[in-house]
């Protein structure tokens, strides 16, 4: 859709493929299993066996389509999706245009390819009613990733082994949604993130503890078509690796330049510098405000189509980057098609727009990055 591949391109399909071909089953097998069974009840049925004696239909319910009025023997609800994502993007390192233009004269890193692969593990921890018209429906989620950068070698070697362009990553999140009557929902959350190289010796480059408050709001159309809107505000916690950390460098240790030597080094050329000094440099903590709007489509049973929009507003409180502002305008359109109960195939075009200002190294100029991408992914999941 978005790629032609050929050549050493297409030997790399089969990595995009991974999770179809390790967890494939054969469809007479999964459909034995189901064939003849009721939907699995989704709630406690001892929570709410008095609320439902009596029949709701939709018109009546006061909760709108998000009313649950199924009962599940277990109130722990695990799921699995395995994916895989191929991306390509015009400025894969988010400069501005002056920048981005210099380093495709100089053959540097602008318009790239990157893999992605996923692994989303989702624990539900049950539904709580509060009062008659609230339900409570926390969860843990938790997300294993690791990133190829320029998987084809368009730019030789150099980015491919980049130990900062190849990452792993670590999400842990819980949420607390409140969903509420009128197909309103509240939710508190809190996300912790780390990125870690992977090449050479692994070490952590960074980790962020992130607490948000989300509002939401869907909109269910006589046609079936979804009107979702969401605006959350988030503050950024961010740490790179200790201060002792940062005078550890593998390779200038090959060297024989090793932490000792580059941190006396450093303090005797920056007098009057402490470790907290380091520490706080090492810092960019962020305010966040985010609003987006969404737009679902059925076009089929299997297929559907969703465009949206977002817009970010970020200040920068702490570190480096103290006294910076950036505002990030978005846009674009998701493609989703579900093969079978496990399988689907998503792809998704997006144009980002990001403003900012106070980068001490661009003399507080406003700046303006701009990028395009593409990207498709196929996802397996399971429900247990």
């Amino acid at each position: 859709m978005f790629f032609l591949m050929t050549g050493k391109k297409f030997s790399f399909l089969i990595f995009l493929f991974l999770p179809a071909f390790a967890f494939a089953q054969p469809a007479d097998s999964t459909n034995a299993s189901s064939s003849g069974d009721e939907p699995l009840p989704f709630l406690n049925a001892d929570f709410f066996a008095d609320s439902l004696s009596e029949a709701y239909t939709l018109e009546e319910d006061p909760m709108g389509a998000q009313r649950l009025l199924q009962v599940r023997d277990s109130a722990l609800t695990p799921s699995v999706v395995i994916s895989s994502t191929f991306l390509h993007s015009d400025n894969f390192l988010s400069v501005n245009d002056e920048q981005l233009q210099s380093n495709k004269a100089d053959g540097m890193l602008s318009d790239a390819y990157s893999l992605n692969l996923s692994l989303n593990f989702t624990l539900g921890l049950g539904e709580y009613g509060l009062g008659d018209d609230i339900i409570l429906t926390p969860k843990l989620n938790f997300i294993r990733g690791r990133s190829f950068t320029d998987p084809f070698r368009d730019y030789g070697s150099t980015y491919s082994k980049d130990r900062s362009l190849n990452n792993d990553s670590l999400v842990a999140n819980i949420s607390i949604p409140f969903i509420l009557p009128n197909e309103f929902s509240l939710s508190f959350g809190h996300t912790y993130s780390s990125i870690n190289y992977y090449r050479g010796v692994t070490e952590e480059i960074m980790h962020v503890n992130v607490p948000n408050i989300s509002f939401e709001k869907k909109f269910i159309l006589d046609n079936g078509d979804e009107l979702l809107f969401n605006t959350q505000v988030s503050y950024s916690f961010n740490k790179t690796a200790s201060e002792n950390d940062a005078f550890d460098n593998p390779e200038l240790a090959a060297l024989g330049l090793n932490a000792d030597f580059l941190r006396t080094a450093f303090f005797a050329s920056n007098p009057g510098t402490t470790l907290q000094d380091i520490q706080r440099t090492d810092t960019s903590d962020t305010l966040s405000h985010n609003i987006s709007l969404s737009y679902s489509k059925m076009i089929t049973e299997n297929f559907s189509i969703t465009p949206m929009l977002n817009f970010i507003s970020q200040n920068y409180t702490e570190g480096n980057n103290q006294s910076r502002s950036s505002k990030s305008y978005g846009g674009g359109v998701s493609f989703g098609y579900t093969l079978l109960d496990w399988l689907s195939i998503n792809a998704n075009s997006m144009f980002t727009k990001l403003k900012t200002r106070g980068l001490e190294d661009m003399e507080n100029k406003a700046m303006s990055f701009e990028s395009f991408s593409n990207a498709i992914s196929i996802n397996v999941q399971h429900s247990f």
